[in-house]
């Protein structure tokens, strides 16, 4: 009986790379699945829809409502690992073919693995995903110098998970992800990646990758981001000069822990 391999494909460049290797370096039969969920962009799921259709790859969209889950929506130091957890088991439940021999993948690196608080690794280790990624050692330098010489990947969906924005114990709606996803889409069209837009109540933090920020302060562009981010409720709006930080949040969350 054949083999198939189920890649749980988050847009990102780590999956990317993955789903690419597996697809042009094995004889391996791989079907990517793509969780749409209230913490995704819009604009990730046509990212994700236009590699998986332009390499004719079989994929499956398996909508999962997080926001049901009062565990996510608390919006604990845990979310990412009952997020995880409601995800894969969904995923068991749509791929319950006892024909079939089935390995469940996804696309952490060993870099996010050591370096990182990741307590959706702690769900996908309990279930028994595979991370081959993690599992061989390749960190986020040998990805990114893998992908450059056989030429893998191209532009890779930046934005991630929504809910990453909002500092934990703040209660997770649709109406707060959907602002930030609105605030930050103007930024993106205007070349801005990574940026964030840290949700704080009334106020917004806004990180940029690069070069960027400067974009911020040019005129016209200016007065009318304020407007639209005045009109999303923000009354205080900062832009962070040390740019784009991985996990900002969480660090900010010690800090305040530890004063």
């Amino acid at each position: 009986m054949k083999q198939k391999l189920i890649l749980a494909f988050s847009g990102g460049k780590d999956s990317r790379f993955l789903l690419e290797a597996i697809t042009r370096f094995t004889e391996r039969t791989c079907h990517a699945v793509f969780f749409q969920t209230p913490f995704v962009s819009p604009k990730t799921l046509e990212s994700v829809y236009k590699f998986l259709e332009q390499r004719e790859i079989n994929y499956t969209l398996i909508p999962v409502d997080l926001l049901k889950s009062p565990s996510i929506v608390k919006n604990g130091r845990d979310r990412c690992y009952h997020c995880k957890r409601l995800m894969f088991e969904t995923l068991f439940q749509y791929f319950n073919y006892p024909s079939e021999i089935l390995r469940f993948m996804e696309g952490t690196n060993f870099s996010e693995a050591i370096s990182e608080n990741r307590p959706g690794l702690r769900a996908v280790e309990e279930l028994g995903i595979e991370s081959p990624l993690r599992q061989a050692g390749l960190t986020e330098d040998d990805i990114a110098a893998l992908s450059k010489t056989y030429q893998m990947t191209g532009e890779a969906d930046d934005i991630g998970c929504l809910a990453t924005r909002i500092p934990f114990g703040v209660p997770i709606t649709e109406e707060i992800l959907k602002k930030i996803d609105e605030s930050e889409d103007p930024l993106r069209r205007e070349g801005m990646h990574p940026v964030r837009v840290r949700y704080f109540g009334k106020t917004a933090r806004i990180e940029a990758g690069g070069k960027t920020v400067g974009r911020l302060f040019n005129h016209p562009f200016r007065d009318r981001y304020i407007r639209l981010l005045t009109g999303f409720g923000f009354s205080n709006i900062f832009v962070d000069l040390k740019g784009y930080q991985k996990g900002a949040l969480e660090e900010n969350a010690d800090a305040r822990e530890n004063l």
